[in-house]
């Protein structure tokens, strides 16, 4: 899309040339595929599903019987139908943004290659909310090739932003910590007013992130609850330890390797005494680590283990702390705060995967729910994740069975996202 176009359509109508076939009255038929589910309880089934208005308006597995009448019929023998893919941890407004037509063009590439790759919705983890908040609208009225973008505001004490300041930010160092997405929180704050200012910048969570109280989490957590926002949390906070984090109740916490610092001694934590013990070779105390992983299962806590990310930073207690948590039945979820290429490239997103299989003690099943139906719950959506009747019609179909290779999720020759096609 050129640049100054962007603006003009979100004012405008929705092109005609965006409306799918299955948008039309009648529908279309996805005829003869194995469905595959988001939910792992859910064994794969022959069947065919009616898309209709962007939903999936039918679900006909076995002997039922197909509509007679459709506007369309796509042949599925021998392939398969997932739900579309979820990002649980994305970044696409944290760079230098002072360029805004060379920051614009880089993230419509972006975009552009996680829905070639079967990506139909992200969770992004905080950053510009007027430039996030003006591809969420592309991506909704379908003018881009695009995930649906769902995304947080920071909150943070005021040492952190002052520490992060450097020249060239979009909205200039005085309002870094100033804003509705990038919010200052000191004891004076009031919570309440700046959950919902940040509610009014469009979004759907609330990141917290560091320089932050036990007492502050904990207030943040029930007054963005109470609004209805999510709040998506460091494992550790400084100075406030994971079960600080875990106890406010927050609905997720990132980066198992963060999840070590709870055994460090004293109710708070310094972050250079912390990682100093991580680069001595701090290792898992599980008596500790179980408490934990327990007290986050009991309040429903998704766990956001971004284990690539670790992986390729040596932090090697993330794939047993992850491994351990799935054991106990603490529900993953697959991001990856990981750089996306701007071309047609592999994605780091099948990366993380990779490593909860192969590392993290997860069946491929239990993989795909984890980068399906639980990062839709964890983003705070029950309209998608899974193949059922009534969902939003997000549907990868795909050439081999996922459940054998996963590597299968990420070729798909159609994408479908709220019903409109996309075929590689």
């Amino acid at each position: 899309m050129k640049r100054k176009s962007l603006i003009l359509l979100l004012t405008g109508v929705m092109a005609c040339s965006s409306w799918s076939l299955a948008q039309q009255k009648r529908g279309l038929l996805l005829k003869d595929a194995t469905i595959v589910d988001g939910d792992a309880f859910m064994k794969p089934r022959k069947g065919s599903l009616l898309i209709k208005d962007g939903v999936i308006a039918g679900v006909f597995i076995g002997n039922d019987q197909l509509p007679k009448e459709v506007d369309s019929v796509v042949d599925c023998k021998g392939k398969y139908i997932t739900p579309g893919l979820i990002d649980g941890h994305v970044h696409l407004a944290t760079g230098d943004l002072s360029d805004r037509k060379k920051a614009m063009d880089g993230i419509e590439k972006v975009l552009a290659n996680m829905l070639r790759h079967g990506i139909t919705t992200v969770r992004d983890m905080a950053g510009d909310a007027v430039t996030l908040a003006a591809y969420k609208r592309a991506s909704e009225w379908q003018q881009i090739p695009a995930p649906a973008i769902f995304y947080a505001a920071q909150f943070a004490g005021p040492s952190y932003f002052e520490m992060v300041k450097r020249p060239g930010d979009i909205n200039g160092n005085a309002l870094l910590g100033a804003t509705p997405w990038y919010c200052s929180i000191t004891d004076t704050t009031n919570i309440e007013l700046a959950i919902a200012a940040a509610k009014g910048a469009g979004v759907s969570g609330i990141k917290v992130y560091a320089d932050l109280s036990a007492a502050q989490i904990l207030a943040i957590t029930k007054a963005a609850h109470a609004q209805g926002i999510q709040v998506w949390s460091h494992a550790a906070v400084f100075p406030a330890k994971p079960s600080a984090v875990a106890k406010a109740g927050v609905n997720s916490m990132s980066h198992s390797n963060d999840l070590i610092f709870e055994q460090l001694a004293g109710d708070t934590i310094e972050i250079g005494n912390a990682w100093e013990q991580v680069y001595k070779g701090l290792k898992a105390d599980w008596a500790k680590q179980d408490k934990l992983l327990l007290e986050m299962k009991a309040n429903g806590t998704f766990l956001d283990a971004t284990v690539f990310h670790a992986e390729n930073n040596k932090m090697v207690n993330a794939v047993l702390i992850t491994a351990r948590a799935h054991q106990l039945g603490v529900k993953i979820v697959a991001g990856t705060d990981w750089i996306y290429p701007e071309e047609n490239a592999p994605v780091p997103l099948l990366d993380e995967l990779l490593v909860l299989a192969k590392k993290c003690g997860m069946s491929n099943s239990e993989v795909l729910q984890s980068v399906t139906l639980n990062n839709a719950r964890v983003t705070g959506l029950q309209d998608r994740g899974a193949v059922k009747k009534g969902l939003r019609a997000d549907l990868l179909l795909i050439d081999g069975d996922p459940l054998k290779d996963l590597s299968f999720l990420f070729s798909p020759s159609l994408v479908m996202k709220a019903g409109k096609i996309y075929k590689y």
